[in-house]
């Protein structure tokens, strides 16, 4: 089976296919038209359809031998932001944007389900390629195991475009690739008031400034320079006006860590440091932790797989290791039922301008790498259902 090749001979559609889904951002949650069209494109070709929420869908494609059963991952949510680019398919929707490449792997996600489909009788095994919502913080990935629909899979593999790497690159390297992610919001509780009389009030704007400046404190000073941890707060929101003193302060920001033991002393010092410096500023405060996903760890067997069907598709050079990133994903999940392994496909190509970080409003992604992943996820789940 010539992956690949049949995978470009669909490069049109596939390219419409993810211009139209890139126009129509949808959410966290929301991704119900992104949902239809896949179930329309989909159902055109036959393919047997699994919808447990609008916006879930899991195509199943069953080789003509028995086999194991593989899951593929695909996130179809988008990004509260402004796009801010000049393609002809630019996001029709203010404030919405697929700023991180999950339009390309939901429309990857549909044509692999096809090239599956179109080789089912060479295949063996049976394929569940999941159209994942929710997967930026919002806990997408466990929505879709409570449906129980994936707790047959033997293997899942993962697929994110990578704006990093050089444009048609593909890694895939064992252990750990993403961090393990916290989402937090703190609520600092003062005694608002006039600004001119100071002595009367409670300020949270005080006591939220001297907590921002102290969890520093936690990478520097509690965690062993060995460690790899992250403390960003990422808003400050507090106030009303100049000569009113705060009665409240909101931080939200994210906690991040590489290991188990040295995510529990980070939220505990994290705790620890927020309940104290707000008490000895005379305020008080709410903490929410917002635990998303473990750490996204590759499995050594299906790495070595992935790498074995990246070298029938690209050049040696062209198969590169995956850097350890302190982002986040929540395919990490699925991890809970079988081995995984989340692999990275690059597109940072300068001459198409396709040269900015994810989450940016200038980000781009390099169209011509689609073939390319469609045909490598292929592979890799059915050299995996063979295993």
């Amino acid at each position: 089976m010539d992956f690949l090749a049949q995978a470009k001979a669909y490069d049109a559609p596939l390219r419409a296919f993810f211009e139209d889904l890139h126009r129509h951002p949808e959410p966290s949650h929301h991704e119900v038209r992104t949902n239809a069209r896949v179930r329309e494109a989909l159902a055109r070709e036959g393919i047997e359809l699994l919808c447990p929420a609008e916006n879930i869908t899991i195509a199943v494609i069953r080789g003509a031998r028995p086999g194991r059963t593989v899951g593929l991952r695909f996130d179809t949510d988008c990004l509260q932001m402004q796009e801010l680019t000049d393609l002809p398919y630019r996001s029709e929707t203010d404030g919405l944007m697929h700023g991180c490449g999950h339009d390309a792997h939901t429309a990857v996600g549909v044509f692999v389900s096809r090239l599956l489909a179109d080789n089912r009788d060479s295949l063996c095994g049976t394929y569940k390629v999941i159209f994942q919502p929710a997967e930026e913080g919002e806990r997408g990935a466990d929505e879709v195991i409570a449906t129980g629909l994936v707790d047959d899979c033997d293997a899942f593999f993962g697929l994110h475009v990578w704006s990093l790497y050089e444009t048609g690159s593909l890694h895939a390297t064992p252990g750990g690739v993403c961090a393990e992610p916290d989402m937090f919001k703190v609520t600092i509780h003062g005694k608002g008031g006039h600004g001119a009389t100071p002595e009367l009030c409670v300020d949270a704007i005080a006591a939220g400034a001297a907590v921002v400046q102290s969890l520093q404190h936690i990478p520097a000073r509690f965690i062993s320079p060995m460690q790899s941890v992250v403390v960003t707060i990422g808003s400050f929101h507090a106030g009303t006006r100049c000569n009113i003193i705060a009665q409240d302060a909101v931080l939200e920001g994210t906690l991040r860590a590489f290991d188990d033991d040295v995510h529990h002393t980070l939220v505990e010092a994290f705790r620890r440091i927020i309940t104290q410096v707000s008490e000895a500023h005379g305020c008080t405060a709410d903490i929410e932790i917002n635990e998303i996903a473990g750490v996204t760890y590759n499995d050594a067997g299906l790495c070595r797989i992935a790498n074995e069907a990246a070298a029938q598709l690209v050049p040696p050079e062209k198969i590169q290791p995956q850097e350890p990133s302190m982002l986040g994903d929540d395919f990490a999940q699925y991890r809970a039922i079988a081995p995984c392994c989340y692999v990275q496909v690059g597109m940072w190509n300068e001459a198409k301008r396709c040269c900015h970080a994810h989450h940016n409003g200038l980000f781009k992604v390099d169209e011509d790498v689609l073939p390319l992943a469609c045909a490598w996820m292929a592979m890799c789940a059915s050299r995996a259902a063979e295993a």
